[in-house]
């Protein structure tokens, strides 16, 4: 063994003391490595050891520990006879009988051995060689060789015969009793209690004995390993040993490193079935399964015993080492519940799960031992269950009672149970399992056109269906539903499926007709939330014609709402319907702190479905602002979460992000490819159908197909013609999320159809809210276009920057930018083109913008560009060279000080040339020096 020699105690003056030896202390302490070390050190010194062993099933057959005594006495009787004949040279062979009676060489039957015989034999031997006798595990030594053991200690004082012994505590069975007592009352007996392993202990052996740790590493590695050593082992000798061996022969051996490998299980389960503990094996197994929450009382529950087994089963586990407290170590309990005789497995878990219930014990401890055993089964059954998920439901613990429930829909009998717990599923699971919702949807489908389900459970698995991509299956729903809601004790979940219903598929909603309860109270036991029913009632109050052009108090709701809303808790539909509000109405950038805290929110609960929706209203926001980079990394976690199939009708307005991203970041052939992806026809009903063909639009105007991007604007008009019709609105809703005539005039402009686009922009201006939002700017921007007179140019750009600005709207702000620059550099501003031109390329920068950045590359001056030459300027020969260097470095920027200390010439001196440069000039301020002369300055002082 790798730490035989540590586990040997200092027995130097064990002699001396008297010659008797007695060891105690658990199994795998020690004690058998012990003797055998004695054996090996006193046979240096010429000692004889004699070695018997006390067996539990030989502890009925009387004189049997004697007997191996006695037949290593005649084995070296025979060997010392057969050294006496080769000595003696044509003697007589000596007898190697007794005196009569005597047992000779051979057995001695027990009736006529005696003790005082044996003992002179011994006394015999011991006069030519000094005699250990050596009895480990005396507890299951037989009645009569305990007396002759007696017999014997009384006597070694004075003879050179020495006797060494081992006794195993703990053991539930042990007849050693009166042969310790009389032992431990001799005064030359010592005493050796061995113990599991310390620390400290592992750590000098390894530094003693193992040259690894004398060379290459250093002396704080033992520690280290040391330290994993024992937490893995708690100091069992014959799982360190086993743990090193199969260190030791690794290909490298590192202290870092340790692999519990199966050998390490086997001789775990293999010391445990040794124990004579009765019902060992099982409590340990009963122990393992109950893990960190295993106690006494439970685990005599647990396995039908009284208080005191499970004691002893619990000391026998101490004694080996193998609990730190009251809990198995990690290791040891995983190679007990890999144990392939481990059959119980299932109906241990089934009953922990029972006693753990019956402590009140958290809920997820309960439910792991009934999904480690994937089945109910007693003392469990379906309607204990059910119960324990109304549990988790009631504390929010969806995923245990997910979990639960895919147990209960395994034990359901009856389609009409079946079908009310695969419910009860959907409702827990349709937010965070997405594959699962996918199988149960069409087998609730079938159960709801056999009439199963009530008006409240159709309203769900409608919002489940068209959520989940099947609007088919939503549509053939939804005329059940609706015959079913009279009746229905829930109006909020229905309403809620309708207003949903109406969204994905684009058919106006009539608030007006909506029932609703005076109260959220009726609703609680099958809706999703107590917010659904503010949150219709809301909806119900912003559309009603009294309130159709309160813009600012629509606004203020959709806040509301958003500051309100738990992912755990609300309703999915109450962030897709406050962003709809704020998208119409154009204001989802100044919500966009709400979006950012539910991101951050639903990092600790995570939902694909959350997580979906969430990621597109950050990517729609982004847009808004225009932040291209966040907002494609936002889409694209959108679609990681919830597939594009999975979107059904609503993948139009996702894809119409996308493009509409891709196009402006000058990735027009990837934008092509989202483009060839099929789209539902469906979504040409509704806003998202709108959606995409916009951005169609505007990758065709990107593209210069021209004619083909003003054929798409002209069916965004059909279609929002159609979408309007009968549809309360606050002024013209999709004006703001889809600026149709926007691009309509952009493309008129671009086939050079200037009055057309003019007409057009005069529509839009007549269509827009009161309240400022980013539109206007565009609008603005679009007019400047249209108009060649450049002071009404220059003002309409400057407005509309202003606008852009002030809505946050940066990507927008940097193409008017752009736009302005171009228009000061054609009225001669060419300080003002320059600064305004970097701070636009510097904003498309920012954007990620690269179709705005080619433009600005496009459009910024080059060498000598816009440059007059020196004969359209004929006052400039008025200018002496000493003005003409101070003019140069005037329109680089320098002040006066750094003028006059460039030329070597006074301040006064400066300011007296810049005067009569003014005058001739024809200038007033330095600001028209560098608009109207800056070009032809600095071509002629490169000329030279």
């Amino acid at each position: 063994m790798v730490l035989s020699e540590h586990a040997t105690p200092e027995f130097e003056n064990w002699q001396k003391n008297g010659g008797l030896l007695f060891l105690r202390g658990p199994k795998c302490a020690g004690k058998t490595t012990a003797l055998n070390r004695i054996c090996a050190s006193e046979a240096d010194s010429g000692v004889l050891s004699l070695w018997a062993t006390g067996w539990l099933n030989e502890y009925g057959s009387p004189f049997g520990v004697l007997q191996q005594i006695l037949d290593q006495v005649d084995q070296v009787d025979q060997v010392d006879q057969v050294d006496q004949v080769d000595q003696v040279d044509g003697g007589d062979r000596p007898s190697a009988a007794g005196p009569p009676g005597s047992p000779g060489v051979g057995p001695q039957t027990p009736p006529g051995l005696t003790f005082e015989w044996v003992y002179a034999r011994l006394l015999k031997i011991a006069a030519r060689r000094p005699l250990l006798l050596v009895v480990d595990d005396i507890n299951y030594v037989d009645g009569p060789s305990q007396l002759f053991l007696r017999f014997v200690a009384r006597r070694l004082k004075g003879t050179p015969i020495r006797l060494a012994m081992a006794e195993r505590t703990g053991c539930a069975l042990s007849f050693c009793d009166d042969l310790r007592t009389d032992i431990l009352r001799l005064p030359y007996t010592s005493v050796v209690r061995m113990r599991l392993l310390g620390r400290k202990q592992i750590a000098w052996s390894l530094t003693e004995h193992l040259p690894h740790f004398r060379g290459p590493f250093p002396r704080s590695a033992a520690h280290r390993m040391a330290d994993h050593l024992h937490d893995l082992t708690g100091g069992n000798l014959l799982l360190v040993d086993v743990l090193l061996r199969t260190w030791l022969m690794s290909a490298d051996p590192k202290p870092e490193e340790l692999e519990v490998d199966p050998a390490f299980h086997d001789c775990v389960r293999g010391m445990i079935s040794d124990t004579d503990v009765p019902g060992m094996l099982s409590g340990a197994h009963a122990v393992a399964v109950l893990g960190d929450f295993a106690s006494l009382p439970r685990l005599a529950r647990l396995l039908g015993i009284d208080i005191t087994r499970a004691s002893r089963i619990s000391g026998a586990l101490n004694d080996l080492g193998m609990l730190a407290g009251d809990f198995l170590r990690p290791d040891i309990r995983r190679a007990l519940l890999q144990d392939e005789s481990f059959t119980a497995r299932g109906e241990l878990h089934l009953r922990a799960a029972h006693v753990l219930f019956e402590d009140s014990a958290p809920l997820p401890q309960v439910v792991d031992h009934l999904t480690a055993v994937g089945m109910i089964g007693p003392p469990w059954d379906l309607q204990l269950v059910l119960g324990l998920v109304s549990q988790a439901l009631k504390s929010g613990s969806t995923d245990v009672a997910g979990r639960l429930l895919k147990l209960a829909k395994g034990s359901a009998v009856g389609p009409q149970e079946r079908s009310a717990v695969e419910m009860m599923l959907l409702r827990t699971t349709w937010l965070t399992d997405p594959g699962l919702v996918a199988s149960l949807l069409p087998t609730l489908g079938r159960a709801a056109f056999r009439g199963v389900l009530n008006a409240a459970d159709l309203a769900f698995l409608v919002r489940a269906a068209l959520w989940h991509g099947l609007t088919e299956l939503a549509a053939e729903l939804m005329p059940l539903m609706r015959e079913k809601a009279p009746r229905s004790p829930c109006p909020a979940e229905v309403g809620l499926a309708e207003a949903l219903y109406s969204l994905w598929s684009g058919i106006p909603m009539d608030w007006t007709a909506l029932e609703l309860s005076s109260s959220s109270e009726a609703d609680e036991c099958c809706g999703p939330g107590a917010d659904v029913h503010s949150l219709l009632t809301g909806l119900r109050r912003i559309h009603a014609p009294a309130h159709e052009t309160d813009r600012a108090q629509a606004v203020f709701w959709a806040e509301q709402v958003l500051q309100g809303i738990r992912v755990q808790s609300s309703a999915v539909e109450t962030l897709l319907f406050a962003y709809t509000v704020l998208e119409c109405l154009g204001s989802l950038p100044a919500a966009r702190p709400w979006f950012t805290q539910l991101s951050e929110a639903l990092e600790a609960h995570p939902s694909p479905l959350w997580e979906a929706l969430v990621s597109v209203v950050q990517a729609k926001v982004s847009l808004e602002v225009g932040d291209l980079g966040s907002g494609y990394r936002w889409i694209r976690k959108a679609l990681a979460r919830k597939p594009w199939h999975e979107w059904g009708a609503p993948v139009a307005g996702i894809a119409a992000l996308l493009v509409q991203t891709l196009t402006e970041m000058g990735r027009t052939q990837e934008a092509a490819e989202v483009l060839d992806r099929p789209i539902p026809p469906a979504a040409y009903q509704g806003c998202g159908g709108l959606k995409y063909v916009y951005a169609r639009g505007r990758y065709h105007l990107a593209t210069g197909r021209l004619h083909a991007a003003l054929a798409d604007f002209e069916s965004c008009r059909d279609m929002s013609a159609s979408l309007r019709t009968g549809t309360p609105a606050h002024a013209d809703q999709t004006q703001l999320t889809v600026p149709w005539r926007c691009g309509m005039a952009e493309a008129y402009l671009a086939l050079g159809d200037v009055a057309a686009a003019r007409d057009v922009l005069r529509q839009q201006r007549q269509q827009l809210p009161q309240e400022e939002t980013s539109v206007h700017g565009v609008t603005l921007r679009l007019l400047a276009r249209t108009t060649k007179d450049d002071a009404r140019r220059l003002s309409l750009l400057k407005n509309s920057a202003d606008a852009l600005e002030r809505n946050g709207s940066r990507l927008q702000l940097a193409y008017t930018l752009t736009e302005l620059a171009t228009a000061y550099r054609e009225t001669s501003r060419l300080n003002l083109a320059r600064t305004t031109s970097k701070r636009a390329r510097r904003m498309a920068e920012q954007c990620e913008a690269g179709r705005l950045l080619a433009l600005v590359t496009a459009d910024a001056p080059g060498p000598g560009r816009d440059m007059q030459p020196a004969c359209h300027h004929p006052e400039l020969a008025e200018l002496s060279s000493a003005e003409r260097r101070v003019a140069v470095l005037a329109i680089l920027g320098h002040t006066n000080r750094e003028i006059s200390g460039k030329l070597f010439i006074t301040a006064s001196t400066v300011e007296q040339h810049l005067t009569r440069i003014y005058r001739k000039l024809r200038v007033q301020h330095r600001e028209d020096l560098l608009d109207k002369f800056s070009t032809v300055f600095m071509a002629l002082e490169q000329s030279g």
